[in-house]
């Protein structure tokens, strides 16, 4: 049985929660709205009000921070005038140089969407935090926003790298589970395609830099819609995903996820627990390897080896036998390998 686990949501600022504590939500649904702030403006405010600059922090009504609406008294003399702000907006600062108020306008009302399935367990400021019934896998990296959508498999094996021409327009929406890595034309390709998130065993640290250019380039110039998140797994550079984990995440196939990115988490709805890892291997354990030249890889241990050997590094260690899923036999330093265990205890 999956234990529910707790997920804050980090809200935009400015954000008005529309959901109370209780309330069961959906990953598509409204959890709030906000209004953005546009390039601000400058409010005189001592000038009209026959004042000097320097008195202007004893004429305000708000402060930094404050959120106005329009036609809302700024500053005011006692007995006469007033100034009026002009549009809604957030207070940003006062100068005592200029006696100014500087306003920023507030954009068109924006919808919030939590993408995450569960029961809204506390409100707090700026945040939401979520009881969230799914299986939970925390990667060891991502990048991007949060996504949510089906699970698909991209690849046939877990060590395959996700090439750009396997992505089509039935991935559209979906989170796409790859293998060992994607190049910047496989990411930039699947966002195009609007895909909501990739899954990988790792990525090259220069194509992850090459997409998030390209992200970036495309943002300033107005032509990037939608969200898109990648998770990775296992780590950085080729690694593919744990074969026991990626038997996993096809047995999950069509089953709805939430992909944050940015916090390198993933959660899979109405699913069975996730393979767990044990740091001290035994005989006939299945393991994973996370060091070169076989980090990602999947095998059996089928022995030790007597006494301590040289590991590449150079250092002495305890060495276990290692038979891969490729057929290879190979030694392996004991520390850089887990045992990976199914639910069932297999």
């Amino acid at each position: 049985m999956i234990e529910a686990s707790l997920h804050r949501i980090h809200l935009p600022r400015g954000t008005v929660v529309s959901v109370p504590v209780g309330a069961e939500i959906k990953p598509d649904e409204v959890i709030g709205l906000r209004r953005g702030a546009m390039a601000p403006v400058r409010v005189l405010v001592t000038r009209p009000l026959h004042r000097q600059p320097g008195e202007i922090e004893e004429l305000l009504v708000v402060k930094p921070g404050d959120r106005v609406e329009a036609e809302q008294p700024l500053a005011l003399v006692e007995g006469g005038g007033v100034v009026l702000a002009p549009v809604a907006g957030l207070v940003l600062a006062a100068s005592g140089r200029d006696g100014t108020l500087l306003l920023a306008p507030l954009a068109a009302e924006e919808s919030v969407i939590g993408h995450v399935r569960g029961r809204v367990r506390a409100v707090e400021e700026g945040s939401l935090v979520i009881e969230v019934p799914a299986a939970r896998l925390q990667g060891v990296g991502g990048s991007g926003e949060a996504v949510h959508g089906e699970l698909v498999v991209g690849v046939p094996n877990p060590g395959d790298e996700l090439r750009a021409a396997a992505i089509d327009a039935g991935a559209t929406g979906k989170i796409l589970v790859g293998g060992s890595r994607a190049s910047a034309e496989t990411l930039t390709r699947a966002r195009a395609m609007g895909v909501a998130g990739i899954v990988l065993g790792g990525v090259l640290d220069k194509e992850l830099r090459d997409f998030e250019a390209i992200q970036r380039r495309r943002s300033e110039a107005g032509g990037m819609t939608g969200a898109f998140g990648i998770l990775l797994v296992e780590g950085f550079g080729k690694v593919g995903i744990d074969p026991q984990l990626f038997g996993w995440f096809r047995t999950h196939v069509g089953r709805v996820a939430s992909l944050f990115g940015a916090d390198g988490l993933l959660y899979v709805y109405d699913a069975a627990p996730l393979p767990t890892r044990r740091a001290l291997a035994r005989v006939g354990d299945r393991v994973i390897a996370h060091r070169r030249p076989f980090q990602g890889r999947g095998g059996v241990l089928v022995g030790m080896l007597e006494d301590l050997h040289a590991a590449q590094s150079g250092i002495p260690t305890r060495m276990a036998l290692v038979r891969f899923e490729d057929g290879r036999l190979a030694p392996v330093p004991l520390a850089n390998i887990e045992a990976t265990v199914l639910p069932d205890g297999r």
